[in-house]
């Protein structure tokens, strides 16, 4: 059983490390240009585990990017369910061997719930977000600490 999870987290670790090294995706371009953005610099702080809350401009970017995903209401409120649903969706999860799936969707399920708990502490849509994906990167790293 611990097999299992290491397998699932080091699934975890590739898939989120591997996102990071993929060019923008049309949201996230369209975001740049929305917001008449410097697209080097947002690439830059895309490629980061752990992105700075306190540039401006990607806080923008965030709260955008976010939004067109369906990652947050047009008030800014974080939508957790659409964050849930975004990882399960992704093609990589759906060739998880079925017991991993579940280990998988049960982890998941169990950072976001620790990090939906968290009081949010910014006006700032887009810095709430980043704190939320902090939050849920340091969930996961505490788990496979765990386990390793």
């Amino acid at each position: 059983m611990k097999f299992l999870f290491c397998a699932v987290l080091l699934f975890i670790s590739v898939t989120c490390n591997n996102a990071d090294k993929t060019p923008l995706d049309k949201d996230k371009e369209e975001c740049i240009t929305e917001l008449n953005l410097d697209r080097k610099e947002m690439l830059k702080l895309e490629e980061l585990d752990l992105p700075p809350d306190t540039n401006a401009d990607y806080n923008k970017f965030v709260e955008c990017d976010s939004k067109k995903k369906g990652l947050m209401t047009p008030s800014g409120e974080i939508l957790f369910s659409g964050i849930k649903k975004l990882l399960f969706d992704q093609p990589e999860v759906k060739n998880i061997p079925t017991n991993a799936l579940e280990i998988f969707k049960n982890i998941i399920s169990k950072a976001m719930k620790v990090c939906e708990e968290k009081p949010l502490s910014s006006n700032s849509p887009g810095k709430n977000m980043i704190n939320v994906h902090a939050c849920v990167y340091n969930e996961l790293l505490s788990i496979k600490k765990l386990l390793v």
